[in-house]
């Protein structure tokens, strides 16, 4: 049999997580752990998890990297692994700070331990219990960056008086659908990146700092490949990527893939949307960044197509697997002869090239039906549906509003 050792690690949530998450969470890893014989404490405060593991020696290094691979968990970093005499915990547990939906005494192996910490006067001294003392007083935890911050549930209230926590930006996802009008079927999603209910992605990109983007950017798609899954989400996944991802390309691909992977979504249903200005930077590493993704089976979008200067060059660069169409293009078109030129151009060019065009914006009625008269068969819009938060919005279909 194995050596016993503990295994200690911190990592971030991928999404804000409920009382009822936390519940369900238990319930699952509870009856897992203990076939596995394995023991020890996980917690979770505000968008940062602390976990200790006690086992024999193979199964705990197995668990935790299964827990590194969850899609739920980012950041992971292992604090401690070391053999150990004795166990410091006779079960598995998990402490939530905010409890204002579950009594604590109706579940079992729920613990209060930010408050009333009953788990640190029940384990001997030791290692285990000098970093869980840490982790309660604020230490050992996740460094967030904007994209794992998330608005903190409201706080059981206690008779012991507590240090207040300020609020922090919270970072979330709309989703608004993709309607192809031929089939009268979604045929996918957009995630659009959202401070909260109201606000938009501007509010959240504006507290980004430039050297945070890389981690904003490959949190950003991981969380929306996580929403997705837990929302059941059965089309296509459309997902915006920022020009500096050229550069880490293996990377953020791979973090990607192994997300969708872990939540069960073929990577083939994923679509990048790359903004068209941002194609024009450095042709070089956009081609490079394209090529990989191509080969992995990811899908290319070009979005806000014929805003800049560079145009039908694009086309020929990159022959991108679909291309959504500027707003400008769009708004009002059934009565701007100049645009309606070029349109019926850009749709015959991109026919001959097996380039799908998603008119994005669609507002009104008029609209609609100019470019669907023009062959287009794919939408998203306010006309259909506007974007959901943290939801699948239901689209009005082209029989409905015709």
């Amino acid at each position: 049999m194995s050596n016993l050792i503990h295994l200690i690690y911190n990592s971030a949530a991928t999404y804000p997580f409920t009382e009822e998450d936390f519940s369900v969470m238990l319930r699952k890893a509870r009856s897992k752990n203990a076939s596995l014989d394995i023991t020890g404490m996980l917690l979770y405060i505000e968008g940062c998890f602390f976990q200790v593991l006690e086992g024999p020696e193979n199964v705990v290094i197995e668990l935790a990297e299964t827990v590194r691979q969850d899609p739920r968990h980012t950041r992971m970093t292992t604090i401690i692994q070391e053999p150990i005499a004795k166990r410091a915990f006779s079960e598995w547990t998990m402490g939530f700070t905010q409890m204002s939906l579950i009594n604590l005494g109706d579940i079992e192996g729920l613990n209060d331990f930010f408050t009333i910490c009953k788990v640190l006067t029940d384990i001997d001294s030791g290692r285990a219990k000098k970093l869980l003392t840490a982790f309660k007083q604020g230490r050992w935890r996740v460094k967030l960056s904007v994209a794992t911050q998330y608005q903190p549930l409201a706080t059981r209230a206690v008779a012991k008086k507590r240090r207040v926590i300020e609020p922090r930006p919270a970072f979330t996802f709309a989703f608004q659908p993709i309607v192809d009008a031929s089939r009268r079927a979604v045929v996918g999603y957009e995630a659009l990146v959202r401070a909260d209910k109201t606000g938009t992605a501007a509010d959240v990109l504006q507290r980004i700092q430039l050297g945070e983007l890389g981690a904003f950017d490959e949190d950003a798609r991981r969380m929306a490949i996580g929403f997705a899954s837990r929302l059941g989400l059965a089309g296509n996944l459309h997902l915006n990527v920022f020009p500096h991802s050229w550069a880490s390309a293996p990377k953020t691909i791979d973090s990607s893939l192994e997300t969708a992977k872990r939540c069960g979504i073929d990577i083939t249903r994923i679509v990048f949307e790359l903004k068209h200005e941002a194609t024009v930077s450095d042709p070089c590493a956009v081609s490079e960044w394209l090529s990989e993704s191509r080969r992995l089976g990811l899908r290319i979008n070009i979005d806000d197509f014929g805003s800049g200067y560079a145009g039908l060059a694009l086309l020929d660069h990159y022959q991108p697997e679909m291309i959504s169409l500027s707003m400008w293009l769009v708004r009002s078109i059934e009565s701007h002869g100049a645009r309606q030129a070029i349109l019926r151009g850009l749709v015959q060019t991109c026919s001959d090239l097996g380039v799908d065009i998603i008119a994005k914006g669609v507002e009104t009625i008029e609209e609609y039906f100019w470019l669907r008269d023009e062959g287009i068969e794919l939408f998203q819009g306010f006309l259909f549906a506007k974007p959901g938060f943290e939801s699948l919005p239901p689209p009005m279909l082209p029989a409905d509003i015709m």
